[in-house]
């Protein structure tokens, strides 16, 4: 059973002060973009990543806002916030378009590393993305399924 299915969600949100409806969001899986971005690890997108640098990864929140600080409004100055279906991200996924993450795929992935530095960071990078409602996204969402929030 895939717990992905399971989730009662209408919408995954995402807060962008630069983005423009109608663009992709995201590199397509395993292009040169996503090859070459400087992140290339959840974890190091989780916990550890800038605004300025590129990602393979696009972070996502189950909410706008979330009870104790967390979800999209969090990530954004001019409250600039989207929204995808969650039914559309579940199309992309079945047709290999994207993959997506949720707190215990991530941990999951982490706690397979050959390294046992990595492999302790499993917890934190767990609690951040359930204290933030935060899902992530790896390759391309057409521009055509994004739609403002508010």
């Amino acid at each position: 059973m895939n717990p992905k299915k399971e989730f009662n969600l209408s919408y995954l949100f995402r807060a962008d002060d630069n983005y423009r409806i109608g663009n992709s969001v995201g590199f397509e899986l395993d292009s040169e973009e996503a090859i070459a971005a400087e992140i290339q690890n959840p974890w190091v997108h989780v916990l550890n990543k800038e605004s300025i640098q590129t990602s393979r990864y696009i972070s996502f929140s189950t909410a706008i806002v979330i009870k104790g600080g967390g979800g999209s409004q969090k990530f954004t100055k001019k409250n600039k916030i989207f929204k995808v279906s969650w039914e559309a991200l579940q199309q992309l996924e079945t047709d290999g378009k994207i993959r997506i993450y949720t707190p215990e795929d991530v941990a999951e992935i982490i706690s397979q590393s050959s390294k046992k530095k990595i492999r302790k960071k499993a917890n934190d990078v767990k609690a951040a993305m359930e204290k933030n409602g935060e899902i992530l996204i790896e390759g391309q969402i057409p521009g055509k399924v994004i739609v403002w929030a508010k």
